[in-house]
């Protein structure tokens, strides 16, 4: 069952964390996704920031990847299913989520769960960042 829960944590990432973020993962030849055309990327272990920390925590979940636009006109990963339960944090810009015909806009410090198996597709809709946990 899908569910948003508004204004869930609002000491939200800030674009500042992103970027040194970002900077500190390909600095440590850590995993980093991007996108052709540039403007897209995801990286991996930003479960090391406190407020990160803190919600992973709330949710006993221990796996945490950072999602950022920086313009809407970067391609995303399109409709897509995952293999595990997420959590998405939304912390900077808005996204709208598409599931099963349905629409949900989120705004930062919304908190959206999608199960496992469940094809979703996030649409930018202003340049963003979040936060997708899970269990593993």
């Amino acid at each position: 069952m899908i569910t948003v829960t508004n204004n869930f944590a609002s000491d939200v990432v800030t674009w500042e964390e992103a970027i040194h973020d970002y900077d500190k993962s390909m600095k440590e030849g850590l995993e980093v996704k991007s996108s052709t055309p540039p403007g897209f990327f995801v990286t991996h272990n930003i479960n090391y920031l406190p407020k990160v920390k803190k919600v992973l925590d709330k949710l006993t979940y221990s796996v945490a990847h950072l999602y950022c636009n920086l313009t809407t006109l970067a391609p995303t990963f399109g409709e897509h299913a995952d293999d595990v339960n997420v959590c998405f944090w939304q912390c900077q810009g808005e996204t709208k989520w598409v599931i099963e015909e349905k629409d949900y806009i989120l705004k930062p410090g919304d908190l959206i769960f999608v199960p496992k198996g469940v094809k979703h597709n996030v649409i930018p809709l202003t340049p963003r960042l979040g936060i997708s946990m899970s269990k593993t």
